[in-house]
C-alpha cells in the first residue's frame, strides 16, 4: 500500500488493515504477522511505518506480553473490506463480543438457534437468495464446531 493510498482510507474512517505478506521479525525477538491477519491503527506518525495493533494476538509468538502493538511497513498491508457483508468495519464483531462474554453453554445455544432460524427461514425471507441464507446455516455451523472444540471463533474467515 502507498502512503496516499493508506492516507484516504484513513480520512475514509478506515482503521483496519490486513497483512498482505509474512512479516518475520525474528531478528529483534519481537514476534511475526502472517499473511492475512487484521491489524488496527493506532498512531500514524507521517511515517512508512506507522503503529498498529494486533487484534488476533492470541494467534503470535510474542516474547513481552505488554507488547500489543508494532511499527508496520504500510507496503505489507491493505485497506481491510468486508465485501458482501453488512458488518461493521470494528476491531471485534458482536459474535467475537458474545463468545468472550457468554457461558460456552449459552453460546452454543445461539449458535444453534441461528442454525435453525435460517433453516426454517431459507427461501421464504423476502429479497433473500437461498444460498445467501444456506451459507450462513453454513457459518453458524462451523463456528458451532469450532466452540465445540475450544477454538475462538474468527468470523473474519467466514466462507473460507
Amino acid at each position: 500500500m502507498y502512503r496516499q493510498e493508506f492516507e484516504d482510507y484513513v480520512a475514509q474512517g478506515g482503521k483496519l488493515f490486513v497483512v498482505t505478506d509474512d512479516i518475520d521479525d525474528s531478528a529483534d525477538e519481537l514476534g511475526w504477522l502472517k499473511e492475512g491477519e487484521i491489524v488496527e491503527l493506532k498512531n500514524d506518525d507521517g511515517s512508512v511505518s506507522p503503529a498498529f495493533y494486533y487484534p488476533n494476538k492470541e494467534k503470535r509468538e510474542r516474547k513481552y506480553l505488554v507488547d500489543d502493538w508494532r511499527f508496520i511497513p504500510l507496503k505489507t498491508l491493505a485497506p481491510y473490506t468486508l465485501s458482501d457483508s453488512t458488518h461493521y468495519d470494528t476491531l471485534h464483531q458482536p459474535i467475537e463480543t458474545m463468545q468472550a462474554n457468554m457461558t460456552p453453554e449459552a453460546f452454543r445455544g445461539y449458535l444453534r438457534g441461528n442454525i435453525i432460524k435460517y433453516t426454517c427461514r431459507i427461501g421464504r425471507k423476502d429479497g433473500e437468495e437461498e444460498l445467501k441464507e444456506a451459507k450462513k446455516i453454513q457459518d453458524y455451523a462451523k463456528w458451532l464446531v469450532e466452540s465445540l472444540e475450544g477454538k475462538t471463533i474468527d468470523p473474519r474467515e467466514v466462507g473460507k
